[in-house]
């Protein structure tokens, strides 16, 4: 029962995370245009523009689009830990709580659709000084199979890594229901 509690919990905060990230990524400049008939019409569009850095590696808000060397951080360990190809000992390292995830990570090192995963990353933007927010699409045979995802990177010890809740999300949406040690 509690496992079941867990799971429903981490779905929902998975779910939230995309709707919040959605929500934040729609922010932008607004102009109005008149239609025929006289009404007024919004169109957004989305700009990213990046912001002064601070020397802990993202940006003076929370919010806005990470430095260089961040985005670089977290796509760089974000593509190594969604590469199948990638050894699961390695893998652990790049997640949070990764001992609790080498399980795991070693049954799907034997799948041959598992080691098949790639994934791109679109943007990172800061959610503080060791948190940041990540668009990325997950590829299978360099095709998308999950296109236009949100989730969270976490700085631990210096190094990111993609946080639990964003891998039992994931895990959770291709998985069979069965309990996976670390979610």
């Amino acid at each position: 029962m509690r496992t079941l509690s867990l799971r429903r919990a981490l779905v929902v905060s998975g779910m939230a995370a995309v709707l919040v990230a959605g929500v934040v990524s729609c922010g932008s400049d607004d102009s109005s245009d008149s239609a025929e008939d006289g009404t007024a019409t919004t169109v957004a569009t989305a700009t990213t523009e990046a912001d002064d850095t601070t020397d802990a590696g993202t940006t003076d808000e929370a919010g806005g689009a990470a430095d260089a060397e961040t985005t670089q951080a977290v796509t760089d360990a974000w593509v190594a830990f969604f590469d199948g190809s990638t050894p699961p000992e390695t893998r652990a390292g790049l997640v949070e709580n990764g001992d609790e995830f080498l399980p795991a990570l070693q049954g799907m090192a034997a799948d041959p659709q598992a080691t098949a995963t790639t994934a791109t990353v679109d943007g990172v933007t800061s959610a503080g000084d060791d948190a940041a927010m990540v668009s990325w699409t997950l590829l299978m045979n360099g095709a998308p199979v999950l296109p236009d995802q949100s989730g969270e990177a976490l700085l631990e010890d210096g190094q990111w890594k993609v946080s639990a809740i964003t891998f039992c999300t994931l895990l959770a949406i291709q998985g069979d229901g069965s309990e996976v040690p670390g979610c």
